[in-house]
């Protein structure tokens, strides 16, 4: 039975409005990428800014809520676990990088990049890494080529020697070292250099698709 002043309640509302609060706390600024930009489609952020309504439409995607909710559950979790045995755990802690582009031919200026992994451990003695999760409808082919790009890019951005990428998919539970880290380079050409799509299925899942003039409509 709920208690007094509870009746009517509506989880599903709360839900949603956490959701939309959540992103509408983040707007994007001129000038500055985002690591999940570096590993999408280059025309999206253009849109987010220009349809956002079309991206608000899609904030209540029940398989974006449930990764979500994974997101939160396991981060908890390992709060618990990993500080009971002396680890700091930072959860979705936020890190830049600043990228001179003028000896790229890109332009002139700096390019800033932004990111927020889900979580950074430090050790008793020191030693950090960086746990970044993931779910998906199944466990083909991982781990993902973007998911791995973008470890690599978060691994540069936090000074990271290495991160695991865990996956939660309806198969299996299971995690994925990731030592390697993105140049600087690549960070900014990823960030400037224009690829839309970036990957040839992105199309298939982009709520922008149906207004956007580079589309992939060839079966895949």
């Amino acid at each position: 039975m709920c208690s007094p002043g509870l009746e009517g309640l509506s989880v599903v509302d709360l839900l949603y409005r956490y959701l939309r609060e959540e992103r509408l706390k983040h707007p994007r600024e001129p000038g500055v990428y985002w690591v999940t930009d570096l590993v999408a489609c280059s025309l999206k952020a253009r849109f987010e800014r220009e349809y956002a309504e079309l991206s608000l439409a899609d904030l209540f995607n029940p398989v974006l809520v449930q990764g979500l909710l994974t997101h939160v559950g396991l981060e908890a979790l390992l709060s618990r676990l990993l500080e009971a045995e002396g680890v700091r755990v930072e959860v979705e802690p936020e890190a830049q990088v600043e990228v001179d582009v003028g000896r790229l031919g890109l332009g002139s200026g700096r390019v800033v990049v932004r990111g927020r992994i889900d979580v950074v451990l430090t050790g008793p003695r020191g030693e950090r890494c960086g746990i970044e999760i993931k779910t998906a409808r199944s466990d083909l082919q991982l781990p993902l080529e973007h998911h791995v790009d973008q470890v690599r890019a978060y691994n540069t951005l936090f000074d990271l020697p290495r991160s695991y990428l865990v996956y939660v998919t309806p198969e299996r539970v299971t995690q994925f070292e990731v030592a390697e880290r993105m140049g600087l380079d690549e960070i900014a050409r990823r960030a400037l250099e224009p690829r839309a799509p970036r990957y040839p299925w992105e199309c298939r899942y982009c709520h922008f698709s149906v207004l956007c003039p580079s589309k992939v409509t060839r079966a895949q």
